[in-house]
């Protein structure tokens, strides 16, 4: 700072406090400051805050830096807690894959899967309880649809005609198309025939194409009330469905085997 240039202001004092101000501003300071009482007083007052502020918090230029606030060691904990830290996340990996391997293991040890023939008995009950009380949209396509089977058994990849189960006293109500639960394993999709009696008690047919062993299966379940009768073999695997007496389910097991089939009568099962 120069005389010509030097501002008498609110800085300049506190610079003045401070002792940041050179001989010759300090010289005009002091003039100005014993011509203005006011001003005198708040230089008086700041540099008592200064002198109660160092006596509270004296420099430290002339002590050590605390080992604990020691640049190398804060840094030397941050390398170590790090590790730390990768060194569980891995450990926790390890018990992870392990924990995994384990189950893995115990699953083929203790889990069996479904047979195709249970899987197969359980969507047949599930659509027959799902359609078998509707009576305007039981079925998706009437009996007397154009191509109704012929569409069916192009979606199931398999030729497949209604049974004749007049015989019976059974009436064909008509069809519908299935997803069926497809997993890779078993075929998909699915039809669904209908067919009712005079006494409006009903029946359907679970078709599907074989299954990839082809192997000759029977199988006469009970579940949720209904009777299931299943078989399959190298042609189709087919569930009836209802809540007939056994006897009777069994009964139409063989004329729909047969026509669905077109096997030989020594080819029937009815004993299982």
């Amino acid at each position: 700072m120069t005389n010509a240039k030097f501002e008498i202001n609110a800085d300049a004092l506190h610079a003045y406090v401070d002792g940041q101000l050179g001989e010759a501003e300090r010289t005009l300071l002091d003039a100005y400051l014993a011509a203005h009482p006011d001003a005198a007083a708040d230089v008086a007052s700041w540099d008592r805050q200064n002198q109660a502020i160092n006596a509270l918090f004296p420099p430290l230029n002339a002590e050590a830096t605390p080992e604990a606030l020691s640049p190398r060691r804060i840094a030397r904990g941050v390398r170590t807690a790090r590790t730390q830290l990768w060194r569980s996340v891995a450990a926790a990996l390890i018990v992870i894959a392990a924990a995994g391997s384990l189950g893995w293991y115990m699953r083929g040890v203790f889990w069996t899967e479904e047979p195709a023939s249970d899987r197969l008995i359980d969507e047949a009950v599930t659509a027959h309880a799902l359609y078998v009380k509707e009576q305007t949209h039981a079925v998706e396509a009437a009996a007397d649809s154009p191509n109704l089977m012929r569409w069916l058994s192009n979606r199931i990849a398999t030729p497949i005609d209604a049974p004749d189960l007049t015989a019976q006293g059974f009436t064909f109500v008509g069809g519908r198309l299935l997803p069926g639960d497809y997993d890779g394993k078993d075929p998909s999709p699915a039809a669904q025939l209908m067919y009712q009696n005079a006494s409006a008690e009903r029946v359907t047919l679970y078709i599907t194409a074989a299954l990839p062993d082809k192997k000759d299966v029977w199988q006469f379940e009970s579940r949720n009330g209904l009777d299931a009768y299943y078989w399959a073999n190298d042609v189709v695997t087919c569930t009836i469905v209802s809540d007939l007496p056994e006897t009777d389910v069994r009964g139409l097991g063989k004329t729909i085997f047969e026509q669905l089939t077109r096997h030989a009568d020594s080819s029937w099962n009815p004993k299982t």
